[in-house]
Parts: structure tokens; C-alpha cells; sequence
């Protein structure tokens, strides 16, 4: 992350205009700041998810920054099947 990038979202973070738009639905006002892009995004649910973070502090990720993260999650069954998958491929090709 480039230090330009860090300064301007530092001052997107704290110059929020009650006349800014939500990134998300484009109807309502900013509320919150995406704490992965710095997005602002309204009060309702649809358009944000709150996580509880370190002291006692809320993390709010826009559904853009979700759907990039939950992309790249591995389903932790998928990942049971393969490695079995991929362990009986093995001991079948030395038995032949």
C-alpha cells in the first residue's frame, strides 16, 4: 500500500460530508467508512458487515470488500474431499 493511498484514506476517513452518498445503494447518507477501501457506506445492513474488533472497536467491510474476501475462501468440507481425493489417487496408482 502506497503512502499516498494511506493519506488519502486517512482524510476520506475524517472529512465525511453528511452530502455523501452510500457506495453501495446510492440512497442513503454515509454513516461508516470501509475499513478495507474506505467506501462510505449507510446504516443498513444490507450495504455493510460489522465484525467486533480489537478493543472493544467495530470493523465495518462494504459488500464489495466481502464478496472479494469470500471469493477467496476455501470451503473447509471441499478441502476434506480433495485431500481424500487425493490421497486414495495415490496409494491406487502405486497398487496397480
Amino acid at each position: 500500500m502506497s503512502l499516498d493511498h494511506r493519506v488519502h484514506r486517512c482524510l476520506s476517513v475524517y472529512n465525511i460530508n453528511n452530502d455523501d452518498m452510500c457506495n453501495e445503494c446510492d440512497d442513503k447518507i454515509v454513516h461508516n467508512v470501509c475499513n478495507k477501501c474506505g467506501n462510505g457506506v449507510c446504516a443498513q445492513t444490507t450495504c455493510h458487515w460489522s465484525f467486533p474488533h480489537t478493543f472493544d472497536s467495530v470493523m465495518i467491510i462494504c459488500n464489495g470488500c466481502f464478496d472479494v474476501i469470500d471469493n477467496k475462501l476455501i470451503n473447509y468440507d471441499h478441502l476434506l474431499i480433495y485431500r481424500f481425493l487425493k490421497k486414495n489417487v495415490r496409494t491406487r496408482r502405486v497398487s496397480c
